[in-house]
């Protein structure tokens, strides 16, 4: 019933964002008495910090098992940037969580700190496989890296230039990737 009720929950918080849904609204949709949902969780807060905690942990492994598995560096890299979750976080609910949840908001910098030192570790494997440019300076790297990935959770940033984070975050692999001279 736990996941039945953070299922409709997700539903809700995608149609509505996390401070507009209700939990009259899952109970009605369960066809189940408030009641039972205080049963598993405490509150509407309870409910979503376990919908972040899923989507984190979940993120984490999907990125895990890929990173560790026999892919290309290619594929690696876009497994970190574009991990599965159980749950969609799109970024206006990353930019409510940011503003209204600051204990959900350091969970998902963790998982930001987390996906960057395995972009990190993964750089290093490429160069010691040959794939990177043993010239490249990791510290400028690693930093660029860590700005880039502010930006994909700038909605301001992604309106005025008319991109979705998968937009940006293409855009962003490829002029990391391919640079920007024509040579």
């Amino acid at each position: 019933m736990k996941q039945k009720i953070l299922d409709v929950a997700a539903k809700l918080i995608l149609q509505y964002g996390l401070k507009k849904f209700t939990v009259d609204e899952i109970a009605s949709e369960l066809r189940i008495s408030k009641k039972t949902i205080y049963q598993y969780f405490n509150s509407k807060d309870d409910i979503i910090r376990e919908y972040f905690e899923v989507s984190i942990a979940t993120d984490k492994d999907s990125m895990t098992s890929v990173v560790a598995g026999n892919k290309d560096f290619s594929y690696k890299i876009h497994a970190i940037v574009y991990s599965s979750h159980r749950y969609r976080l799109p970024v206006s609910l990353l930019m409510e969580a940011k503003q209204f949840y600051p204990e959900v908001w350091s969970k998902i910098e963790e998982l930001k700190q987390f996906k960057l030192n395995a972009t990190k570790k993964l750089l290093e494997q490429g160069v010691k496989e040959g794939i990177i440019k043993s010239e490249m300076h990791f510290g400028v790297l690693s930093k660029m890296i860590e700005k880039i990935s502010d930006m994909f959770t700038d909605y301001d940033f992604l309106l005025e230039n008319k991109l979705n984070t998968r937009e940006a975050i293409d855009e962003a692999l490829k002029i990391i990737f391919n640079g920007i001279l024509k040579i």
